[in-house]
C-alpha cells in the first residue's frame, strides 16, 4: 500500500470516554493512507490540554462525556483556534437535538451511530472517511460565534399567509450549510410573497428536528414536508430524508424514492429542475456550502427559464463544492456572502418578473 506523504495525511483526533467506541473508530481508519489517528482523548478537558500543542485536521467528536462535554469542548476550543470537527454520536430523538446544537456552534458535519445497528456499523468506514476528506479541506477561517450570535426565539405565528405562492425560492444546502440556514430564515419577514423549499443533505432521522429548530427561530412557518403540500407565501418546506421533492404543475409537492442523483437523495437537482418547470421564471435558486455537484443542473435549468440564481461565495463557505460547480458552468447570476443572503433573497423576490 501506497502511503501517504506527511503534507497529504489528514491527522485525526478521537475524543470519546468509550473505549469500544475509541477502538472501533480507530480499526474503520486503519487502513486509510492517507488518514492517521495521531492521539485520543476521554473528555473535552483532556482533548483541550492535548490539541494544543498538536497538528490536527479533524476532531472525531462525543458528545456525552464526563468533566467536559461535547458542545463545551466545541465552545472553548472556538475561542482559541479553528479546528474540523466530526460529531460522532450515538442516535437519539434527544441525541438530534444535541447534534444540531453542535453544528450551530461550529461543528463541520456529524456521523450517526444508531446503537447495536451491526449492519449500519459494517457500511460506516465509507461515510466516515469521505466525511473526514471532506472536513479537512473544509475552509477553516469561517467565524462561527458570528453565524450564531444571532438565534433568539421567536414565537409569534399570528397573520401567516395561506395565499398560494407564484413566486418560489429553492435552497440546496449540504456541508457546513445548516447554520447559514439558520441565519437566512431568521432574517426573511413573515410577509415575503414566496414560498420556499430546501433541500439539505442530512440523514431522515435528523430532518423533522431540523425544520422544528428552524420554526422556532424564524418568522416564516417552517414544517418538513408532505405529500400534496401546497407551495405557499411565508411557507418553508424541507425535503424529508431519503426522498426527492419534485414539484407537480399545480405547484403542490410530490415525493418519492426514486434512485439516488449524484449519490443523494433528496436530490437538490430533483427539486430544482421540477419547480424550475412549474415557476419558470417565478424561480430563484440558491445554492449554499456543500461538496460535489448536486444542484448546479438544477441552477443551470432555473436559469435556463428566466429564473435567478444565486449561490454562497468561497470565502464565507465552509465547503465550496456545489456552488463551484454551478459557478464552473456559468449559470450563476451573482456569488454572494453569506452575511448577504437573505438581503439578497428579499432584493430579489421583490423584483417583477
Amino acid at each position: 500500500m501506497m502511503m501517504a506523504s506527511e503534507k497529504d495525511q489528514i491527522n485525526v483526533m478521537i475524543v470519546n470516554d468509550s473505549p469500544y467506541m475509541v477502538e472501533l473508530l480507530r480499526d474503520l481508519l486503519s487502513s486509510e493512507s492517507n488518514i492517521k489517528v495521531i492521539e485520543t482523548a476521554r473528555d473535552g478537558c483532556e482533548a483541550l490540554r492535548k490539541v494544543r500543542h498538536l497538528k490536527v485536521d479533524v476532531i472525531l467528536l462525543d458528545l456525552e462525556m464526563p468533566n467536559m462535554d461535547g458542545l463545551s469542548f466545541i465552545e472553548n476550543i472556538m475561542k482559541e483556534k479553528t479546528v474540523n470537527i466530526i460529531v460522532v454520536s450515538n442516535y437519539s430523538k434527544f441525541g438530534a437535538k444535541l447534534i444540531l446544537d453542535s453544528l450551530e456552534l461550529g461543528a463541520v458535519d456529524f456521523v450517526s451511530i444508531p446503537p447495536d445497528d451491526n449492519e449500519v456499523i459494517k457500511n460506516l468506514k465509507g461515510v466516515l472517511v469521505s466525511k473526514i476528506e471532506t472536513a479537512s479541506r473544509s475552509n477553516p477561517n469561517i467565524l462561527v460565534p458570528k453565524a450564531i450570535s444571532k438565534l433568539r426565539p421567536v414565537n409569534i405565528k399570528n397573520n401567516l399567509s395561506n395565499t398560494a405562492a407564484s413566486k418560489v425560492v429553492v435552497i440546496g444546502a449540504s456541508t457546513g450549510a445548516p447554520r447559514i440556514i439558520t441565519r437566512i430564515l431568521q432574517e426573511i419577514p413573515k410577509d415575503i410573497a414566496a414560498g420556499f423549499l430546501i433541500v439539505q443533505h442530512m440523514s431522515k432521522e435528523f430532518i423533522s428536528s431540523f425544520a422544528e429548530r428552524l420554526d422556532e427561530v424564524s418568522q416564516l412557518h417552517v414544517k418538513q414536508a408532505a405529500e400534496n403540500d401546497l407551495i405557499q407565501e411565508g411557507v418553508v418546506l424541507l425535503a424529508p430524508g431519503d426522498m426527492h421533492m419534485e414539484v407537480a404543475s399545480s405547484h403542490r409537492i410530490k415525493l418519492n424514492q426514486s434512485p439516488k442523483r449524484f449519490g443523494v437523495r433528496p436530490a437538490i437537482n430533483v427539486t430544482m429542475v421540477s419547480a424550475s418547470e412549474a415557476f419558470g421564471a417565478n424561480t430563484v435558486g440558491i445554492l449554499l456550502s456543500g461538496m460535489g455537484q448536486d444542484g448546479a443542473f438544477g441552477m443551470k435549468m432555473i436559469k435556463k427559464r428566466q429564473g435567478v440564481t444565486l449561490a454562497q461565495n468561497e470565502s464565507s463557505s465552509i465547503v465550496f463544492g456545489m456552488a463551484k460547480a454551478a459557478n464552473d458552468l456559468n449559470v450563476i447570476d451573482k456569488m454572494v456572502d453569506a452575511d448577504d443572503l437573505a438581503s439578497e433573497i428579499i432584493k430579489v423576490v421583490k423584483q417583477s418578473v
